[in-house]
């Protein structure tokens, strides 16, 4: 059975980011993959970024994994054997969330071939996708403040484990109630009808994302 990993960087666990991960979830699971969402903010969840150990580059040593012993090494464990693999995080001062950020060092660095920078040390082949979720209104702001560079960079790095993409959803709802925040700038009723009109779209793009990368493991 094709294995589906999906890692939230956002420390809402229920909001825009989550949301989308569960779609795509949901889209994997139609299409007969086991599924595990991993939420990096969990309040039990203890772990660093990588704190160059170089465990992964010993001679003669497991490679390909991190080994650094806090709660993320069995999520790593999890995410090196992963089928399909899927994070997501919202936009902060234009790159992924600081959690994700973590979990990215210790997935990719393990997989830097020191003998041989060409092939990357890779345990499993593997599809994945990487969604940001933001305030920023739309693709043509998203690119001038360069968040393709910022952002994008940091996604693309999982095209070294298989084809990999970006899905985005701009203009999210960052509040319930925009009325408790200074936040003039933020035309609360244009919020809201973003929300009411583009966030389901999203959603079901995420879906479908989901769905497409087990059929294309497959």
């Amino acid at each position: 059975m094709v294995k589906a990993l999906f890692i939230n960087g956002s420390p809402r666990k229920n909001f825009n980011t989550a949301q989308l991960l569960q779609k795509a979830m949901e889209g994997t699971k139609e299409a007969g993959a086991e599924v595990e969402m991993v939420n990096l903010y969990d309040r039990n969840l203890n772990y660093k970024s990588c704190m160059s150990c170089f465990a992964c580059k010993v001679k003669g040593g497991k490679k390909g994994v991190c080994s650094f012993p806090d709660d993320l090494k069995p999520i790593m464990e999890r995410a090196v054997e992963a089928d399909v693999l899927v994070c997501g995080s919202p936009v902060y001062c234009g790159y992924p969330t600081a959690g994700l950020r973590a979990f990215m060092e210790r997935l990719i660095f393990p997989a830097v071939n020191y003998a041989d920078f060409r092939h990357p040390v890779i345990n499993k082949p593997k599809r994945s996708a990487t969604i940001f979720t933001m305030n920023c209104p739309d693709e043509e702001m998203y690119r001038a403040n360069n968040y393709h560079i910022l952002m994008d960079t940091n996604a693309h790095q999982l095209g070294m484990f298989g084809p990999t993409e970006v899905l985005y959803s701009f203009d999210t709802y960052q509040f319930n109630d925009y009325s408790r925040y200074d936040a003039e700038g933020l035309p609360a009723e244009w919020k809201a009808e973003k929300h009411r009109t583009q966030f389901p779209l999203d959603l079901d793009a995420a879906y479908n994302l989901g769905r497409r990368l087990v059929e294309e493991t497959r």
